[in-house]
C-alpha cells in the first residue's frame, strides 16, 4: 500500500506583530497582516487546524456570550470564514477592520484579514491545515475539547493514552510491527 499525502501548508499568526505568515513546504508563500482578539476577548494560543470551510456565515455576538444591545454586541456579514475551533474561532474577511490590520488586534477573538487576502486564505488551505497562534494575551488552546487541538499537547503525554503504547517505548509492541509506517521515496 503506498500513501502520499498534499503539500504541508501553515499559517502562523503573530498576534503581537500583527501579522501572519503563510507557508508552503516549508517556504513563505504570503504574509498578510491581521487584526486578532481584542483584550477580553483574546485569540487563543498554540495549535489549531482547519476544521471546515464557508464561503458566507453570519456572526453574532450573542453566540460566544454577548449580550445583544450591548457596547461588544456584533450581528455581522462574514465572507471566506475558515473555522479553527467548534466554539467559533475562525479566520475570515473584515473589511470593517482593514484600517487596523498589521497594527491593532480589535477582534473577538478571530482573526481578521481583508477580504481579498481572506478569499486567497480560503482558497489555499484546507481542512487539516495547521493555523498556528503566537504572541496573544489569550490562553493556550486546548488539546481535546475544542477542535483538534491535540497538537498542543506534548508527545510522550499524548502517547500515554495509547492502549498500544502506554509505558512503552515506540516500536516495541507486537502490534508496532503491523502498523502502517511511512516509507521515504
Amino acid at each position: 500500500m503506498h500513501l502520499t499525502t498534499g503539500d504541508r501548508v501553515e499559517a502562523v499568526t503573530d498576534a503581537a506583530g500583527h501579522y501572519m505568515s503563510v507557508m508552503k513546504n516549508g517556504q513563505e508563500i504570503r504574509s498578510i497582516p491581521v487584526t486578532t482578539g481584542k483584550p477580553g476577548y483574546d485569540t487563543r494560543n498554540g495549535v489549531k487546524v482547519v476544521l471546515g470551510q464557508e464561503s458566507f456565515v453570519r456572526m453574532r455576538g450573542e453566540t460566544i456570550g454577548i449580550a445583544e444591545g450591548s457596547a461588544d454586541s456584533y450581528d455581522l456579514p462574514v465572507y471566506w470564514a475558515t473555522r479553527v475551533t467548534w466554539s467559533g474561532e475562525y479566520v475570515h474577511a473584515a473589511p470593517w477592520s482593514v484600517g487596523s490590520q498589521g497594527m491593532d488586534n480589535v477582534s473577538h477573538g478571530c482573526t481578521g484579514m481583508s477580504t481579498e487576502n481572506a478569499k486567497w486564505f480560503f482558497d489555499t488551505v484546507r481542512v487539516g491545515d495547521i493555523v498556528k497562534v503566537v504572541g496573544s494575551a489569550g490562553a493556550t488552546m486546548t488539546p481535546f475539547d475544542n477542535g483538534f487541538g491535540d497538537w498542543n499537547m506534548p508527545w510522550e503525554e499524548w502517547r500515554q493514552g495509547s492502549a498500544l503504547a502506554a509505558g512503552k517505548r515506540e516500536g516495541t509492541g507486537a502490534a508496532d510491527t503491523a502498523r502502517l509506517r511511512p516509507r521515504m521515496t
